[in-house]
C-alpha cells in the first residue's frame, strides 16, 4: 500500500507537488429554507459548520452528483 503525504490545498504550490502527495478537502450541502439547495467545499480540518458558511460554492454540476438526495428532491440549486 502506496504511503500518502497529505498536504494542505491552501498553502501547497503547484511547483512543490511530489509522487504520493495527497490533498483532502470536505464538501457540504445545505438544504435552503426556500426551495433551494446549495454545495461548498473547504478544508477538511474545518468543521461541517465552518465549511457551510464559509466554504467556496460548487457549481450545480458538481454538486448534483454528489449529493443525488437534494438533487432529486424538486429543490433548485441556487447559484
Amino acid at each position: 500500500m502506496a504511503q500518502y503525504n497529505f498536504k494542505n490545498k491552501v498553502t501547497t504550490s503547484p511547483s512543490d507537488v511530489q509522487p504520493n502527495d495527497a490533498f483532502a478537502i470536505k464538501v457540504v450541502a445545505v438544504a435552503g429554507h426556500g426551495n433551494d439547495w446549495s454545495a461548498y467545499y473547504g478544508p477538511s480540518n474545518w468543521s461541517d459548520e465552518m465549511v457551510a458558511e464559509s466554504g467556496d460554492k460548487l457549481s450545480a454540476a458538481q454538486a448534483e452528483p454528489l449529493f443525488y438526495v437534494l438533487a432529486a428532491s424538486g429543490r433548485t440549486y441556487r447559484e
